[in-house]
């Protein structure tokens, strides 16, 4: 019966393909309809062929969680390569660059030991040092502070674990907020800074934005419904814990990969990059965070080779180690490719989970909006062709963002993605492949209209434009926090 109705889901897959690309022809030119017909076929074989959800099923149930610097992430771009190659890109390779330290995640327990003994559900954040040992510290709530200046004498904080809950202050998003707290906790001798989970169930959290390549104290991602607990036992007076964790940072000389491989376009030396990050945390299977987006990019390569597109521009397949660190992949490929920069017309990126796409976000670049449109013109019968300029500097279209390239980020609608975002729920099967599917068409199709325009969706922005936008955008101290990590603000 399951064989039945994927068959009847595939044949609807194949008639709306077949619907985009013949709804839209009549009175259109000879070249129009060409390409009409080129979209219809991409989008066809991105429904029909379910690639992107079997090599994510590989990449999630055969690998697992891919921590930045690990045997899994070296498993990873070992097995992107081998893919690319198998499906005819002989140019597929590595691009490596230098890690400042590894982190490795050891155990994390903690307990309240007074007025009553009870276990917490705890987990640490990434790139954090451990407490050497169990340690037993008086517990602290500073809530939700107005600024990174800590609101209570430095003698109440020393030797206590602190309840601190980041949020968004100003120009200063929460990431940064999370850092300098972090930074203030540990010159003020606090021994861990305890964060409420914002996941249900007692899920936890984790993150290392702002913490790479070392965290000043441990930071722990706490159960919501613990942080309630300890706040009512701190309702009736002093509270104790007791915590023990593990991690361990190795700040010897190391190297992680990106991987790329490229379909030639007949314009030399201008390139359209379509990417996604493949390191993902540990406690699940990245699945959503973001191996649907390496699932959807490797599909949407292999699907143009096949159909043997000879665009404008090369479009270039870049699969980023180290995003979740401080898109470490992303910036070392500027880094390295910086002579090239000015030939990258465009950055596409997919980093939001696979749920119905909307369309793509174009982070504040009001210059682009209308080039955008066109080229996501076709997509509108997928309900894909919006353009937003809402703006974020978290994902690995950050810098190219800072340096001045047009980027698009998909847009989908949210669905339960910050949900499992970072979490141990973040697993294979709260993937749905129809939308994994629609999402890879998208990117396919977006890829090709992109390389294949007449014109570059808009120029690259000076420096002094590019730091003005991400000023106006807010997102400046985000990028420092990056960039210059202990000097974010």
């Amino acid at each position: 019966m399951k064989l039945v109705h994927q068959m009847k889901a595939r044949r609807v897959c194949i008639a709306v393909a077949v619907a985009l690309c013949l709804d839209s022809r009549a009175a259109l030119p000879q070249a129009a309809m060409e390409v009409d017909e080129r979209v219809g076929r991409i989008v066809g074989m991105a429904m029909a062929h379910g690639g992107a959800q079997a090599f994510l099923q590989r990449l999630t149930d055969s690998i697992g969680g891919r921590v930045t610097g690990s045997a899994g992430s070296r498993a990873t771009a070992d097995l992107l390569v081998s893919t690319l190659r198998e499906a005819g890109f002989e140019d597929a390779h590595f691009e490596e660059y230098a890690l400042e330290s590894r982190w490795q995640r050891g155990r994390a327990v903690g307990r309240v030991v007074s007025p009553v003994a009870r276990p917490l559900a705890v987990g640490s954040y990434g790139w954090v040092p451990g407490t050497k040992g169990e340690v037993t510290a008086s517990l602290v709530d500073l809530g939700a502070p107005p600024s990174s200046d800590l609101p209570v004498p430095a003698e109440r904080l020393r030797g206590a674990a602190v309840i601190v809950e980041p949020h968004a202050v100003g120009g200063a998003p929460p990431q940064v907020m999370r850092a300098a707290l972090a930074r203030a906790l540990a010159a003020g001798g606090a021994t861990a800074m305890l964060i409420p989970s914002d996941k249900p169930n007692r899920m936890l959290y984790t993150s290392a934005f702002g913490f790479y390549p070392g965290g000043p104290l441990p930071v722990l991602s706490v159960a919501r419904e613990d942080v309630l607990f300890l706040r009512r036992l701190l309702a009736g007076g002093p509270v104790r814990v007791t915590l023990d964790v593990a991690n361990t940072i190795d700040a010897s000389p190391a190297q992680e990969r990106n991987v790329v491989a490229d379909i030639r376009g007949t314009t030399p030396g201008e390139v359209v990059l379509v990417g996604a990050h493949f390191d993902s945390w540990d406690p699940g299977q990245g699945a959503q965070d973001d191996g649907v987006g390496v699932a959807a990019v490797l599909e949407a390569a292999r699907i143009l080779k096949s159909l043997g597109i000879k665009p404008r521009r090369t479009i270039r397949f870049a699969f980023f180690s180290g995003e979740e660190q401080a898109l470490l992949g992303s910036r070392a490929y500027v880094e390295r490719h910086r002579n090239e920069v000015d030939g990258l017309r465009a950055v596409v990126i997919m980093d939001s989970g696979a749920q119905t796409p909307r369309g793509f976000k174009v982070h504040g670049r009001s210059d682009i909006e209308a080039a955008a449109r066109t080229v996501l013109a076709p997509l509108s019968s997928l309900g894909a062709s919006g353009v937003s300029l809402e703006a974020s500097f978290d994902m690995d279209h950050g810098p190219f963002l800072a340096a001045g390239i047009p980027v698009l980020t998909l847009w989908v609608d949210e669905g339960e993605y910050n949900t499992h975002h970072h979490a141990v729920s973040d697993t294979l099967d709260k993937v749905d492949p129809r939308m994994l599917a629609l999402d890879t068409a998208v990117m396919a199709v977006t890829a090709y209209r992109l390389a294949d325009a007449p014109e570059a969706p808009g120029r690259r922005l000076s420096a002094t434009e590019g730091t003005e936008l991400l000023e106006r955008l807010g997102l400046e101290s985000l990028r420092r926090t990056v960039y210059e990590p202990g000097n974010p603000r």
